[in-house]
């Protein structure tokens, strides 16, 4: 009866423990998942396109393998590069699968760390320094990715870094698919990455018909 007595009892002060301990292990795992959502704005972004798209929303993830077309997509290509994503409009174009740079609204480019996000958000503002008629005189991985930027050039476009994303957010010459001009839609798309709405971005931006993207630093409130 004793031992009957005892070993009810240990089970009991087993559960106690196993039971006290579990939500110290769920704390421990909702804590790592808010500091890793701190340098995440990839939810940010597509609530942007959302509201810019509603309904006529599409999403195109391309993975390390398959980053050929459009060619807009090798100015990301760096390590720690875990894949990009891509929203255009179903509507647009209407025979054929986006496949270039106008096709699309937005470029989030996805690393595993905010370090290499902003180590190849700097790259992309060295590369910028060179106009599309340029790539010649550099070396072959280079005036590659030269070219794929200022593919974007010409049409219009802004490229900038925030957390673990690098976005490159596109322009046309064409209307602007929200707000009344193109710097509204720019700030538009900097407010959904911010905390504060005080935060200054560093940016590349290029206005239709211009032949490569010039740095600037912006105002979420501007």
């Amino acid at each position: 009866m004793i031992l009957f007595l005892y070993s009810c009892n240990g089970k009991k002060e087993k559960q106690e423990s196993e039971q006290n301990s579990e939500p110290i292990i769920e704390s421990k795992a909702e804590l790592k998942t808010e500091s890793e959502l701190d340098n995440d704005y990839s939810i940010s972004a597509e609530l942007f396109t959302k509201e810019v798209l509603k309904e006529n929303i599409r999403t195109h993830t391309f993975e390390l393998s398959n980053l050929d077309k459009p060619k807009h997509l090798r100015i990301f290509q760096s390590n720690g590069l875990q894949n990009i994503v891509a929203y255009s409009n179903k509507s647009y174009p209407k025979k054929s699968k986006p496949n270039y740079y106008e096709h699309f609204i937005l470029f989030v480019a996805n690393y595993d760390s905010q370090q290499n996000a902003k180590k190849t958000f700097d790259r992309i503002k060295s590369d910028s320094k060179y106009g599309l008629s340029e790539w010649r005189n550099l070396e072959s991985d280079q005036s590659e990715r030269v070219r794929a930027l200022n593919i974007g050039a010409k049409p219009g476009g802004m490229i900038t870094q925030y957390g673990k994303q690098v976005f490159s957010l596109v322009e046309t010459c064409r209307e602007v698919p929200f707000g009344e001009n193109w710097n509204e839609y720019e700030t538009k798309f900097i407010k959904y990455l911010t905390r504060t709405g005080n935060e200054e971005f560093e940016v590349l931006n290029s206005n239709c018909g211009m032949d490569k993207y010039k740095f600037e630093i912006i105002k979420a409130s501007r």
